[in-house]
């Protein structure tokens, strides 16, 4: 498809969605005033580069600014169907229709199909992973078991016994379930798991292909967020991720906003159609890129080349975004701290996050590592490994990403 007609093909969506919004969310509206536009100025996708984006870090206070979500809902809270948190606090409302999150083509395109039986592995609770996930595989009429993260005893029961035929999830957390299955006696290439959906951390090319030659499991990834939902999945070339056609996905120059063509690396700026929630120019803080046009493919959207890094600060630990600001806010709560370090680090296809302290002459280096594995913990919703160490190299950065996709 050509990119230019793909995006011209959301003019009367754009056009609606910007009217709609304007009359009806008080943040929205705010929002073109500030910018000096009307909806009447907003008449193609191209015109809506006139608008600023929207980035997490203004959700966060609009949300903070009153009712209605700051005013971005259409809605009352009473006609959603659940309302999620997200670091920041962002609220991630979800309205009351099935698959509100349109991951149902990701799944489809990845063979999941009527009469297969999921074990979701995405986290429940606040988070809306392990919901948004799962309406997208009901909705094309598999069976659900709701599994989340953790109790991997069990998990590796239903898979044995239940005739589980396909995984959702981490897909470092798809390696340890069949590590730990191995453990146990199990021979996971005799069960009916054939395939696995995958999303919210990289899948490395030596990752793929162990799933697939030593264990028989076709994988495919797909990429979205909490606030958005899908934003892009393999196609059966599993080459790079189809824009959803439901969804204007743009990449914008991180400087002006502007449109990027194919080949050059951006923001990933979401607009959503949905009229409960006015979400309209929003980046999600990853860098990505079009994919230039090539060999014509089975799905006929516009790709991604994949997710090239955060356009801010933050960096995707096991799913969840991690920003220093929320380290250095934990460590700030902690008495007996003279410096920090906290690395994130990849080994055996797994992230991990340690965080090496300093003490103070006076503190307790038991009581202070149990004390910071329990404020990280609240502030960034994964267990860290606290190492109490004597010093740290000279200049030392108190966040640093060491990982490495090979």
């Amino acid at each position: 498809m050509d990119i230019g007609a793909f995006y011209a093909g959301f003019d009367q969506r754009v056009r609606d969605i910007v009217a709609y919004g304007y009359d009806r969310s008080p943040a929205f509206r705010r929002r073109m005033e500030a910018a000096g536009l009307t909806p009447d100025d907003i008449q193609t996708t191209a015109d809506l580069a006139r608008l600023p984006i929207l980035r997490k870090e203004q959700l966060v206070e609009i949300h903070r600014q009153g009712p209605g979500l700051g005013g971005m809902l259409t809605v009352p809270l009473s006609a959603l169907r659940r309302i999620f948190q997200s670091p920041g606090p962002i609220y991630d409302p979800e309205p009351d229709e099935p698959d509100s999150w349109r991951w149902a083509p990701a799944f489809r395109a990845a063979g999941f199909a009527p009469g297969d039986i999921v074990l979701n592995c995405f986290g429940y609770h606040l988070t809306p992973a392990g919901v948004m996930f799962e309406e997208g595989a009901r909705a094309i009429g598999c069976t659900v078991i709701p599994a989340g993260i953790g109790n991997q005893a069990q998990q590796i029961d239903a898979m044995a016994h239940l005739g589980v035929t396909a995984y959702a999830g981490l897909p470092s957390y798809l390696k340890a379930l069949l590590e730990r299955a191995t453990e146990q006696g199990h021979d996971p290439r005799s069960w009916t798991l054939n395939k696995a959906f995958v999303a919210a951390e990289p899948l490395p090319p030596s990752l793929r292909a162990l799933f697939e030659e030593q264990y028989g499991i076709l994988v495919y990834d797909g990429y979205g967020a909490a606030e958005t939902g899908n934003l892009g999945y393999n196609g059966p070339e599993r080459q790079g991720w189809h824009l959803p056609d439901d969804a204007l996905v743009q990449i914008c120059d991180l400087n002006t906003g502007a449109p990027l063509p194919p080949g050059q690396t951006g923001d990933v700026v979401v607009t959503l159609f949905r009229r409960d929630y006015i979400l309209v120019r929003f980046a999600v803080g990853d860098l990505s890129a079009l994919m230039e046009p090539g060999t014509p493919t089975i799905i006929s959207t516009p790709r991604l080349v994949g997710w090239l890094g955060r356009s801010g600060d933050s960096v995707k630990v096991r799913g969840l975004f991690v920003h220093p600001r929320h380290v250095e806010e934990a460590i700030r709560t902690l008495q007996g701290v003279a410096a920090y370090q906290a690395v994130v680090v990849r080994e055996h296809h797994r992230d991990d996050m340690i965080c090496r302290i300093v003490p103070t002459a006076d503190a307790d280096a038991t009581s202070l590592r149990q004390s910071a594995e329990q404020a990280l913990y609240d502030a960034l919703k994964i267990h860290c490994r606290v190492e109490i160490v004597l010093s740290l190299p000279e200049g030392a950065k108190p966040f640093v990403d060491e990982r490495r996709w090979e």
